[in-house]
């Protein structure tokens, strides 16, 4: 069961059905702190199978983003090898294929894994090791901690960041209302939650959640607690779920008569994968935000950045959804990476990448909606700071005003 050869096989197999170039079993290199001429180890860990399954498109795109690097000559003349492996969005799994990563595979850092307990599991121990936890898929507050975890930063914006601009919204589109809250029952759904009533409280809004159902991401219906929510009929539904128990949120919101406005966040917000599964005539009506542009939204056909990934996609990764807001933000992520890297010029160590990491000034990628740009200090980790609310119109999500 717990056979090492066993497992490294496993792990090749994998990698192969994602088209990654062949690995080298060399020593790990991470305990050196250096990175071979010729070659840039990057480590990931994505729920290609479990409940969160979708959310693996980041990891799929981004093996294909690195190919088209390699293949245009790679970053300051070195290839760059992304080893992705699946951890069934299980946070013992992220551990264990972490550890493997660092300690048989010698990545010099760790890019965009997915989910916030799992990135929560490693967080110490990559840490303590000094490998740098890069632009992890998740919006915790803790991923954003300079002083408790210095090797450690955010992709997204921070939940607390995000809970805020949709308590600002409802205190100013519905004063006095009541909310209902889904949440997942760990440290993305709690952090969130109590964003939001932190919020609340800090602008004396007369908005007040009335009630707050858990759920475990392992559980298979969220429908009971969909209809306690109901029965409060609050004016406000926050649904804090990753895209499983959205598509089941929405569907069964839609078969009830309770019409609450619906707040759905930046983690589940995508057409391809959540509202047309869902049903995009019950997804009208949707509120989320976003600091991305739009997949196969219109707004943005003529703009270079997306035009860009288009050009990507069409290219080397064909079979690929244009219309999948990840494979958008999974490249956009790619390039934030691949910038970070070029700026390390020869100087590919751990220190080197977290020092580059956390000085980027106004950085503008393919995803973020014009006027949106990266910026990072030693003092302030978060990546996004700014976004746009949207409510989604059947179609497309479109800004309010």
């Amino acid at each position: 069961m717990n056979d090492p050869h066993a497992s490294l096989s496993r792990r090749r197999l994998l990698q192969a059905s994602l088209a990654l170039p062949a690995l080298s079993t060399g020593l790990a290199l991470a305990q050196t702190g250096a990175a071979p001429r010729g070659v840039i180890k990057l480590g990931q860990t994505m729920p290609y199978s479990g409940p969160a399954s979708a959310l693996s498109a980041i990891g799929k795109v981004q093996t294909r983003y690195f190919k088209m690097v390699n293949e245009a000559g790679g970053i300051n003349g070195r290839s760059v090898e992304l080893i992705s492996l699946d951890d069934g969005y299980n946070p013992a799994k992220a551990m264990e294929q972490t550890r493997s990563l660092v300690e048989r595979e010698g990545v010099v850092a760790m890019f965009a894994s997915m989910g916030t307990a799992q990135n929560a599991a490693v967080q110490r121990y990559l840490n303590t090791r000094k490998v740098p936890q890069l632009f992890v898929y998740a919006g915790s507050d803790r991923f954003a901690d300079p002083k408790y975890y210095p090797w450690t930063l955010p992709g997204l914006p921070t939940f607390s960041t995000e809970a805020a601009a949709y308590a600002d919204h409802v205190h100013r589109a519905k004063p006095g209302a009541k909310v209902a809250v889904l949440y997942q029952n760990d440290d993305f759904g709690k952090e969130y939650l109590n964003a939001f009533r932190e919020r609340l409280k800090e602008i004396g809004s007369q908005a007040e959640v009335v009630a707050a159902a858990g759920y475990e991401v392992t559980a298979p219906t969220i429908d009971s607690q969909i209809i306690t929510l109901a029965g409060t009929n609050a004016d406000v539904f926050l649904n804090i779920t990753t895209p499983k128990f959205t598509i089941q949120a929405i569907r069964k919101v839609s078969d009830l008569p309770w019409k609450p406005m619906h707040i759905i966040p930046i983690t589940s917000n995508f057409v391809a994968t959540v509202l047309r599964v869902a049903g995009l005539d019950k997804s009208t009506g949707l509120i989320s935000s976003t600091p991305s542009k739009s997949a196969g939204d219109p707004e943005w056909a003529k703009d270079d950045g997306y035009l860009g990934w288009v050009s990507f996609m069409k290219k080397h990764y064909p079979e690929g959804d244009l219309t999948e807001q990840l494979n958008l933000v999974g490249y956009s992520m790619g390039h934030l990476m691949t910038e970070v890297l070029k700026r390390c010029g020869d100087e590919i160590t751990p220190q080197r990448i977290l020092k580059e990491a956390t000085t980027i000034k106004g950085l503008a990628l393919p995803a973020l909606i014009p006027g949106i740009t990266v910026n990072t200090s030693p003092d302030d980790y978060r990546v996004v700071r700014q976004f746009r609310l949207q409510r989604f119109d059947g179609t497309r999500w479109v800004p309010l005003a």
